[in-house]
Parts: structure tokens; C-alpha cells; sequence
């Protein structure tokens, strides 16, 4: 995925102050003082997404490859439909808004760090369309599998929360549900980044909206699965990498 780059910067302050030197009435001098150096910030780099997928199953996949291209093309224009809803109800900006409301920092564990918000992670469209970006994103997923950082920061108390997807699946047998793919990786703690990665399943009723009439319960229900798919993943597979279970 794509990723950003931050830089936080630490500053030296430097101050004076006068010391009383004498009783006698003799003349005072100043004696200068430096305050130590500000501890450095802990940061957290957050990447939204703008990586948004429908998939829509029907009868025809339960034949077979060709069963399922062919369910593909049928709904080919609803999955178009609902990605561009996705990216309506649900842009980053959303995304973002969407955590704060549920405290996103204190479930990640880093309640207190400085947040740097970076460009999201792009669509497969976009990757597919453009050369260079397509060049890029394979270089930060080498990253990725090397357990490199993917921004150019160097704080040694620093961490990445990454979205990779907003994952819309509808099936015959299982109704449509939301999953949005994350990932957690906190190198402060020296040597190798602990890892946490998860997709998390909510139900949809009302997305995608029916009528005009549906489209405000639409958005709060896509964002209210959102959000829900972020706190289950928090609350259950982060917990667990963190504590080092399987």
C-alpha cells in the first residue's frame, strides 16, 4: 500500500536567569542555566484508505470458475455502485472521524502518542493504472514483508496503523457484510515490530440504500460497521498478537 512520509522534529530550549550573588550590597551577576532537552514524542503514523471493494456472489458461483466469472459480469455495475457509495458514505476523512469516536489510540495502546496523518493507502484501480504508483507500492510492500518501517521516521518509539481496504461482500447464503482490513505495527519496543493484522465481519441491512428515503441510515449503518469492525479487531486479535498468542 502506499504510504507517506513524516519527520517529527525535537527542539533544544535554551533559557536565563539571575542569581543573587552578595548581602553586602555589592552588585549582582548573572549566571546563565539550560533546562534539559524535551523528552521526544512518541508517534503514531496513521494511513486512512481510499482502497474500497465490492463483491456481490450470486447463484451462478456455486458452478464452478466459469459460474463465478459469469456471476461477476452480472453484477459488474452494482459492485461499481457500491464502491463509489463506499468512497461517498466512508472517505478517509470519515474513516478518521469514525475512530476518534470510538478512542482509537487508547485501543491501539499508544493514548498519548503525536498523531501524523498520512496520505491513504491508494485503490487496485489506481495502483493498476499507474506505472510508477504500481512501482512504489511494491517496494513498500517489500517493506512490509521485511518488517521495515514504510515512512522515513526514525523516533525510536514509533508506530504504524494502517487500513488497508473497506471490504464489501454480499453472498446468497450469508447476506452482505462489511470487513475492513487493518494493521498495527509498533517497533518501540526494540528489534523486531509487533504485528497484529486482521479483517473483522459486521452485518449490513440497509447498505446499500434501496431509496432515496434509506440513504442517512445507509451512512450510519456502513459507518456504525465500520467502526464496529475496528473495536472487535482492537478488543480481540490486537490484544492477543500483542500478548504473543496464537
Amino acid at each position: 500500500m502506499k504510504a507517506g512520509f513524516g519527520l517529527a522534529v525535537a527542539a533544544l530550549c535554551l533559557a536565563q536567569g539571575q542569581v543573587a550573588m552578595a548581602q553586602d550590597g555589592t552588585a549582582s551577576t548573572a549566571a546563565a542555566s539550560v533546562e534539559p532537552a524535551a523528552k521526544q514524542e512518541c508517534e503514531l503514523h496513521v494511513f486512512p484508505t481510499e482502497n474500497y471493494i465490492g463483491f456481490n456472489s450470486g447463484l451462478l458461483s456455486g458452478f464452478g470458475i466459469v459460474g463465478a466469472v459469469a456471476d461477476q459480469e452480472v453484477h459488474k455495475n452494482k459492485v461499481a455502485s457500491v464502491n463509489s457509495l463506499m468512497k461517498d458514505y466512508l472517505g478517509p476523512d470519515i474513516q478518521l472521524a469514525e475512530l476518534e469516536k470510538v478512542n482509537y489510540r487508547a485501543r491501539l495502546g499508544v493514548q498519548d502518542w503525536k498523531v501524523i496523518i498520512e496520505p491513504p493507502t491508494p485503490s487496485n484501480e489506481a495502483v493498476k493504472a499507474d506505472p510508477e504508483l504500481k512501482a512504489k507500492v511494491k517496494l513498500l510492500n517489500a517493506d512490509l514483508k521485511a518488517g521495515r518501517r514504510i515512512t522515513s521516521s526514525t523516533n525510536p518509539c514509533y508506530a504504524e496503523f494502517v487500513l488497508l481496504s473497506v471490504f464489501y461482500f454480499k453472498a446468497m447464503m450469508y447476506g452482505s457484510n462489511l470487513l475492513v482490513g487493518t494493521q498495527f505495527r509498533d517497533f518501540s519496543k526494540g528489534g523486531a515490530p509487533v504485528i497484529s493484522i486482521g479483517a473483522v465481519k459486521n452485518p449490513l441491512e440497509v447498505f446499500p440504500p434501496k431509496t432515496p428515503e434509506n440513504v442517512e441510515a445507509a451512512k450510519a449503518e456502513l459507518r456504525e460497521a465500520f467502526a464496529k469492525d475496528f473495536i472487535e479487531w482492537a478488543d480481540k486479535k490486537l490484544k492477543d498478537d500483542k500478548a504473543g498468542k496464537k
